[in-house]
C-alpha cells in the first residue's frame, strides 16, 4: 500500500534553485482511481526523483516504476517536498500524466527523405504541421514510426534494456546504400545492427516501407520483404506508396505509379503473403489500400488482414470500416425513419466505396437519400486522394451553396485530433455557416457511422 513517510521543504534541504530537468516532470493530470490519486498528488506537482534517481526521460521513468517497491520524491507548488513509499504490482501504473509526455524534448527527425510529406506541404499552415518527430517513446506509446537514425549507442542500449516493445520502424529498403540515399542520412546504414540488438532483447517490431516508383520497388522491394521477414521479432510490414503533393519545389523528382506498375507491387506482396502463410502462419507483409484503389482491384477479404496490425498505415481500413458498417446494418432494428437527405464528404480514393455503402443503406432505409460529395484535393494536389488530407477551402470551393442535403457529414480524420479544425484552419462552425446547413463529424468506425446516419448524431 502507498504511504507517506516524510514531508519537508526545499529550503530545509538547502535547495535554492530548481534544476531545469525537474521542469520537464511537472504533473499535468492525475488519473482517477490510480495510486497517484490515492496519494493525493495533483496537477502542478513536480516529480523530482524515483528511488533517489533524477529521471532522464519517459524511458527511464517507465523502467524505474516497474518495481514492486519504489520511493517518489514530489515537490508541491508551495515548495514542500513529499517523500512517498509505494508498494504495488510490478506492472501497475502510477497514474501520472506529465506536461511533457516524453519527459524530455521530443526527438526530431534528422533525415532528408526524398519522399518526406512534411517537406511537400504548402506554406502558411500551423507551425506544428512542419515539425518532424522521430522519437522512440512516441513509437511505443502512440504507434509513430521511427527511423532510428537519431539515436546513439547509449540510446539503443537503454531501449533494449528497458524492453521498449513493440516498436514501429520505418525501413524503406533493406539495401543499406539505397536506404541511406533515400533518407539522406549516412546513419541509416546501421539499421540491421540495431534491429539485431532489439531482437536479442525480445523486442517485437512492426515495419513500414514507403515505395517510390523506380527506386525501391521491383527487386529492391523483394529484397526488403525477404530480409525483414527473417528478422527475429518482426511482426508485420506495410508497403505504402509515396504520397506526392504539388508542392515539391526543390525536391528530387518522383512520379506516381501507373495502374499497371501498382498491380506489380500488389502481385509481389500477395506472392510473399501466400509463402509466409504457409511457412510462418501469418501473411506478415500487407499492401496499403491505396494500391488497390490505384488499380481498381478488389480489396483482400476481411480475414486476410488478420488482426489488422498496420491500420495506421492505411492497410485494411476500408475493409474494416465496411465490415463494421455491415455488421451494424444486420443488427439494426427496422425503423420507419422520416424522410431525410444526407450528404457525405469524401476524397476521391474512397468515393466509389462510400457510394456502394450509401446504396446499400438506402435499400434498407428507403426514406433516407444519401449523396456522396467527392472532393478533389487542390490544396495538396490531385494525387493526394485520401479523406484525411481534405481541407475546408476545397470543400467550400467545390460545393458552393447549391447543396440539396439537409445535413452533411465530414470524416473525422479530416479534423485535427479532438478538435473541429481542419488542416487549413477552417473550422466546423465556419463550414456550417458558409454552406448554410448543419455539419456533423462522421465517425471513422463503420458501426458508429451507420448509427450516425440513422440518428443523425
Amino acid at each position: 500500500m502507498p504511504q507517506f513517510t516524510n514531508h519537508y521543504s526545499r529550503k530545509d534541504r538547502g535547495i535554492v534553485t530548481l534544476n531545469t530537468c525537474y521542469m520537464n516532470h511537472r504533473i499535468s493530470d492525475v488519473i482517477k482511481g490510480s495510486i497517484a490519486c490515492e496519494l493525493e498528488l495533483a496537477p502542478e506537482d513536480t516529480l523530482l526523483t524515483i528511488n533517489g534517481e533524477k529521471i532522464k526521460d519517459a524511458l527511464h521513468y517507465r523502467y524505474l516504476t516497474q518495481g514492486e517497491e519504489i520511493v517518489l520524491e514530489i515537490e508541491k507548488p508551495d515548495g514542500e517536498v513529499w517523500e512517498l513509499e509505494i508498494e504495488k504490482d510490478p506492472d501497475e501504473e502510477l497514474g501520472l500524466v506529465f506536461a511533457l509526455p516524453n519527459m524530455s524534448p521530443t526527438r526530431k527527425c534528422k533525415n532528408n527523405c526524398i519522399f518526406c510529406f512534411v517537406a511537400q506541404q504548402p506554406k502558411g499552415l500551423r507551425e506544428s504541421l512542419y515539425l518532424k518527430d522521430d522519437d522512440p517513446w512516441l513509437s511505443y506509446v502512440m504507434g509513430n514510426y521511427i527511423t532510428l537514425t537519431n539515436l546513439d549507442d547509449g540510446d539503443i542500449e537503454r531501449m533494449a534494456h528497458f524492453h521498449l516493445s513493440p516498436l514501429r520502424i520505418s525501413v524503406h529498403a533493406a539495401d543499406m546504400d539505397l536506404r541511406c540515399e533515400m533518407m539522406g542520412n549516412k546513419k541509416a546504414g546501421n539499421l540491421f545492427k540495431i534491429l539485431d540488438i532489439f531482437s536479442a532483447a525480445g523486442i517485437t517490431m512492426h515495419f513500414q516501407a514507403v515505395i517510390c516508383r523506380g527506386i525501391n520497388d521491383g527487386e529492391k522491394l523483394r529484397e526488403t520483404i525477404e530480409k525483414l521477414s527473417q528478422q527475429q521479432g518482426a511482426q508485420s510490414l506495410a508497403i505504402v506508396p509515396a504520397g506526392l503533393t504539388s508542392h515539391r519545389e526543390g525536391l528530387p523528382p518522383l512520379t506516381q505509379f501507373s495502374a499497371k506498375e501498382a498491380e506489380q507491387v500488389i502481385k509481389i506482396v500477395e506472392e510473399y503473403q501466400q509463402l509466409f502463410r504457409k511457412d510462418k502462419g501469418t501473411a506478415f507483409v500487407f499492401a496499403a489500400d491505396e494500391w488497390y484503389i490505384m488499380t481498381c482491384t478488389p480489396f483482400p477479404k476481411y480475414d486476410l488482414y488478420e488482426d489488422f496490425p498496420q491500420l495506421d498505415n492505411g492497410v485494411g481500413m476500408i475493409r474494416l470500416f465496411e465490415q463494421a458498417f455491415m455488421d451494424a446494418a444486420k443488427l439494426s432494428t427496422p425503423l420507419k425513419l422520416p424522410k431525410k437527405n444526407i450528404g457525405i464528404i469524401t476524397g476521391t480514393a474512397a468515393s466509389k466505396f462510400m457510394q456502394s455503402l450509401a446504396t446499400q443503406f438506402e435499400i434498407q432505409h428507403p426514406n433516407i437519400k444519401i449523396k456522396i460529395y467527392t472532393i478533389k484535393n487542390n490544396f495538396f494536389g490531385e494525387l493526394i486522394t485520401v479523406s484525411g488530407l481534405l481541407t475546408g477551402q476545397d470543400i467550400l470551393a467545390q460545393l458552393g451553396k447549391d447543396i440539396s442535403s439537409d445535413v452533411l457529414f465530414i470524416p473525422e480524420n479530416a479534423f485535427r485530433a479532438e478538435t473541429t479544425t481542419m488542416l487549413d484552419g477552417t473550422t466546423l462552425a465556419q463550414l456550417s455557416e458558409t454552406l448554410g446547413i448543419p455539419i456533423k463529424i462522421g465517425k471513422t468506425d463503420g458501426s458508429l457511422f451507420y448509427n450516425q446516419l440513422i440518428k443523425e448524431e
